[in-house]
């Protein structure tokens, strides 16, 4: 399919060059078409909390809404669009593990169309995987008003899936590249307004979901961040300890990340993982499925599954320099490494 030439334009000016990352965010492996990215490789400054972190274990506030596991999902795989369906249904069946039935977009919109919804939602109800939806915020009105009514074709095309969506996200890091200066972004002002305009369309579509944004931690410390956590029902995190040189083995490098984040709302962690393999000149740390391995025991299995809603990144990301799946192929049910808890 063909890319709409607004998120092309977007994509190109987040993603730094020696990154293929999120098709959905700064460095993602993926892309959402109607926007910038939706998968991407995590923002190499994000994780990196505050300038004095905190050491301590303690684990982030509970999530609301039972414990969500599932995993980041681009609209875009290989330049072509994502088959959800083939991805949701091996997400459910990889070897090692389970439980795995929930996925966050970063876009409502099918990659390459104007505002039609997307096929993640027939394929959601097919599959009984619940959904974390994404509004692309950084591409400016016209793109959120896209999003709003796909919004609102999907209610009415797809009303079953009111009892599948956990929660919608109004943004993607958007605080995070406006204000470091890496990528379009948007300010705290604009999502204010783009908050309030979903709480409209919400109601419009006749549902009540729990509405938030997602960012990378050390954002939502600062007034910008304060100002959006009061209009706000759950504030979603992205926190990668690789790119803060950090030791996939290390609890503590990790929430000391998570540690700088208010607890006034609950927290989803809607990022985070380790690559299996690449580099990325900011860090020191090394990109292995043996530590991607040891990232995903010591911090999902030690410390988030079953514990607080997360979307870990990410399930399958393509053609990518720094590649953070789990799994090697779409429809691939063999992970990369052993998921076992």
């Amino acid at each position: 399919m063909r890319l709409n030439p607004l998120y092309v334009a977007a994509l190109i000016t987040f993603i730094p060059s020696t990154l293929a990352q999120w098709g959905g965010g700064g460095h993602r492996h993926r892309t959402s078409s109607t926007t910038t990215s939706t998968t991407t490789t995590p923002a190499p400054a994000q994780d990196t909390g505050s300038t004095t972190p905190s050491t301590s274990d303690t684990p982030p506030p509970p999530s609301t809404g039972g414990a969500h596991k599932g995993f980041n999902y681009g609209a875009t795989t290989n330049s072509a669009g994502t088959d959800f369906q083939t991805e949701f249904a091996a997400a459910q069946a990889l070897s090692g593990t389970s439980g795995f039935n929930s996925a966050r977009l970063y876009t409502m919109i099918e990659n390459g169309t104007t505002d039609t919804p997307s096929t993640a939602f027939q394929a959601a109800i097919n599959t009984g995987t619940t959904l974390l939806l994404g509004i692309w915020c950084s591409s400016g009105q016209t793109i959120v008003t896209n999003e709003l009514n796909a919004l609102a074709a999907a209610m009415k095309q797809f009303p079953k899936l009111d009892s599948l969506v956990v929660g919608i996200s109004v943004g993607s890091e958007d605080l995070y590249r406006e204000t470091s200066g890496t990528g379009a972004g948007a300010s705290a002002a604009t999502l204010l307004t783009y908050i309030s305009q979903t709480r409209t369309a919400m109601t419009s579509a006749g549902v009540s979901w729990q509405l938030g944004h997602v960012d990378t931690a050390n954002v939502w410390q600062g007034s910008d961040g304060a100002s959006v956590i009061d209009k706000i029902d759950w504030i979603g995190a992205d926190v990668y300890p690789y790119y803060s040189s950090g030791s996939p083995s290390s609890l503590s490098d990790f929430t000391s990340g998570m540690s700088v984040i208010p607890n006034t709302k609950p927290v989803w962690v809607t990022e985070t993982g380790w690559p299996t393999s690449g580099t990325f000149s900011g860090t020191s740390s090394v990109a292995s499925t043996g530590n991607a391995e040891t990232y995903w025991k010591t911090v999902g299995c030690g410390h988030l599954f079953g514990a607080t809603n997360t979307w870990w990144y990410t399930f399958y990301d393509g053609d990518v320099s720094l590649p953070f799946a789990v799994s090697p192929s779409a429809g691939g049910t063999s992970p990369k490494y052993s998921l076992a808890c």
